[in-house]
């Protein structure tokens, strides 16, 4: 599986003294999981349940968290795999929900979720160890922060 690989990758990174950042679902007002949800799915519905969890970074705070891992150095960095993301974990219809709020998306409809409530909902990232170690927060602070600018 995917995840397999990205570990593996990871691993060799790790055993070369580099350090890996693992980034949460990235988006930009253009780019995302809500743009395709909202323009393309509004006829044929998103996979998945509508509470699902998902964890969001901003492409500039994925940015910023390289720098600050440049900047923080190999005597904090080398070896090790931090978790970044904005620390708050929303779930599909509340991407969508969030998305609506903002002018570019205010014509749009809800889609409809064609998932029902069995199996996993998700992982909820905690990254705070991550934020800590590499001196660094997200500038937007959650995706619904970031469409209700």
């Amino acid at each position: 599986p995917r995840s397999g690989r990205m570990i593996h990758a990871e691993e060799e990174v790790a055993k070369v003294g580099g350090c890996a950042l693992r980034l949460a679902g990235l988006y930009t007002l253009e780019r995302g999981a809500h743009n395709y949800w909202l323009e393309k799915c509004q006829e044929t519905g998103i996979q998945g349940r509508e509470d699902g969890i998902v964890n969001l970074l901003h492409y500039e705070d994925a940015a910023a968290a390289c720098l600050a891992a440049l900047s923080v150095g190999s005597g904090v960095t080398s070896g090790q795999t931090y978790l970044i993301s904005d620390g708050h974990p929303t779930t599909r219809r509340g991407i969508c929900e969030s998305a609506l709020k903002h002018e570019k998306y205010a014509s749009f409809e809800l889609p409809k979720f064609l998932g029902g409530v069995e199996g996993p909902r998700g992982k909820i990232y905690d990254g705070s160890m991550s934020d800590d170690a590499l001196q660094w927060k997200p500038m937007y602070r959650s995706f619904d922060e970031f469409m209700s600018s």
